[in-house]
């Protein structure tokens, strides 16, 4: 493979790398905020966990704490909310590269799949992308097909760029509302172990350095 097409698909690499980093990032965060509210009073119980995995702030309702429960609660309604709009701007970004792809590059953007919408982003044409193919790989090259189905040429490389923009705005929303979905899953789970356990066990809980976990870990003394 040629040193211009590993140039032209590190950008994807690093996208995958931060996305990872934002995960472990928004977790360990869910976590913290967990242990700043423990749960005050008595003990928790077996059925407060099982009702706070369902919905979070339940167990902690029914086993009387009403703070941690709207808490618990409010930030399900704020994950929710957050993904299901990122979801929809994600949609309405991905319609705009779409038709500016059309507008500029006389792209047919119809039934294609996710490398054909990158090799727009990469080659300024159809045949470009099927000479560095034919280059980098030979006989076994994919090439796109001498047709008008899969033909695109950008008519600058200003507008190649700018469709790069838009697809990767597109990308960033999607990423971001997994990410939220993300932490709807880990909010039920911290709310879960929350309703389960007493102030005690969260006193025995805490963050200290780790070398290879992140920077840190999570830590229950016994």
């Amino acid at each position: 493979m040629c040193w211009t097409h590993l140039f032209r698909l590190w950008p994807l690499r690093m996208r995958g790398e931060v996305a990872a980093a934002d995960w472990r990032r928004g977790l360990l965060g869910v976590v913290v905020l967990s242990l700043l509210v423990p749960a005050p009073g008595t003990a928790g119980s077996p059925q407060g966990f099982w009702l706070s995995l369902l919905v979070p702030g339940l167990g902690q309702k029914v086993t009387g704490h009403p703070r941690a429960a709207a808490g618990f609660l409010a930030v399900e309604i704020g994950l929710w909310s957050g993904s299901f709009g990122l979801r929809y701007v994600s949609d309405i970004r991905e319609d705009n590269f779409r038709t500016f792809a059309a507008e500029h590059a006389s792209a047919h953007a119809t039934g294609k799949g996710r490398v054909y919408f990158d090799d727009l982003g990469f080659y300024d044409s159809q045949l470009e992308h099927n000479r560095f193919a034919r280059v980098d790989d030979g006989v076994d090259a994919e090439l796109y097909p001498n047709t008008a189905e899969f033909f695109w040429e950008w008519d600058s490389t200003q507008s190649r760029q700018r469709y790069r923009e838009l697809r990767n705005s597109s990308e960033t929303a999607d990423r971001q509302a997994l990410f939220a979905f993300g932490l709807v899953i880990a909010n039920h789970l911290v709310a879960a172990l929350h309703a389960a356990r007493g102030a005690e066990d969260a006193a025995e809980l805490s963050l200290e350095p780790h070398p290879r976990l992140s920077g840190v870990a999570l830590v229950r003394r016994f």
